[in-house]
């Protein structure tokens, strides 16, 4: 029998486990109701997705401290995926062993690259003799560390993720800036226009010749499209070749961005959209939910 609309539960492909900061920006986007796909990398996200078994993929994009997520900027340069939606979660660390491991026995310290940057400060002040050892993901380490018995471990991650896998959590806040932000971008395998759309994301490159930035940024000037971000990447096709990640605030169906894209086809090498979505107007800190935590 197959499964009607109603009973239909979405699917999410996203890097990293139950916790991960990942899963609680598809909560905050999708609601309680979906069922979460982990991938080990943002590459076997996108897999998940375009092999049809997930409806959707969560990725971050950049982080208001440590900026763009580079692995995510290379994978959208070469996959089909369309930004259908934005999320941008206030990041939270917390610093979790397993609930008989005493502060002063740590020794070893696990996360995910970017929440080790995210902490840099904290940890060389309270824990500069400890190894710091990066790993896939933050809610990850705390899983490792659960299933191994590690007691001279401690892991950098969420407080879902202590409380889903009945961890301890030493310091909460342990971020070097509280006023920090990670930008997620909810992707669909096929072109989709929501029905309110007021930003747009592409990437594009340009010949190198004098001038070349400024005649692609005029056509949005000239339209009075305010540009929110714009970070260059290697092609990794050729060395020194640069291509360029822009949002906008503008969709994609309004006609001065038609026009400006349309213009900009004379003066770069290629355009790629990204997607177009409607903008968070609100910055969300995630607030956990006893139904929205499954149990381990």
């Amino acid at each position: 029998m197959e499964e009607s609309d109603y009973d239909y539960r979405k699917k999410i492909a996203l890097q990293g486990e139950i916790g991960s900061f990942s899963e609680m920006a598809a909560l905050q986007y999708f609601g309680p109701s979906v069922d979460i796909l982990s991938g080990n990398s943002f590459e076997e996200v996108a897999e998940i997705v375009k092999r049809g078994k997930a409806d959707y993929a969560v990725l971050p994009i950049e982080n208001s401290q440590t900026g763009g997520i580079n692995n995510v900027h290379d994978l959208l340069l070469t996959e089909n995926l369309f930004a259908i939606g934005e999320v941008i979660l206030k990041i939270e660390h917390c610093l979790i062993t397993h609930p008989d491991t005493k502060l002063e026995k740590v020794e070893r310290i696990y996360s995910h690259p970017q929440a080790l940057a995210q902490c840099e400060k904290y940890l060389l002040r309270n824990f500069s003799r400890c190894q710091i050892i990066p790993v896939y993901d933050t809610a990850g380490s705390i899983k490792q560390i659960k299933e191994s018995g590690d007691l001279k471990a401690a892991g950098i991650a969420s407080s879902r993720a202590a409380y889903y896998y009945g961890m301890q959590i030493l310091e909460k806040g342990i971020e070097d800036n509280p006023s920090n932000f990670t930008r997620f971008l909810v992707f669909s395998p096929q072109t989709q226009i929501p029905e309110i759309s007021n930003k747009t994301s592409i990437i594009f490159a340009v010949v190198s010749v004098p001038g070349a930035i400024y005649r692609c940024l005029k056509e949005f000037a000239l339209r009075e499209i305010n540009l929110t971000r714009l970070e260059s990447r290697p092609s990794k096709r050729k060395p020194w070749e640069y291509v360029f990640y822009m949002d906008f605030e503008k969709g994609l169906s309004d006609n001065a961005t038609q026009e400006a894209l349309k213009a900009l086809d004379k003066c770069t090498t290629f355009v790629k959209v990204i997607g177009t979505y409607k903008a968070q107007a609100n910055l969300f800190t995630f607030i956990e939910h006893p139904s929205e935590t499954p149990s381990p």
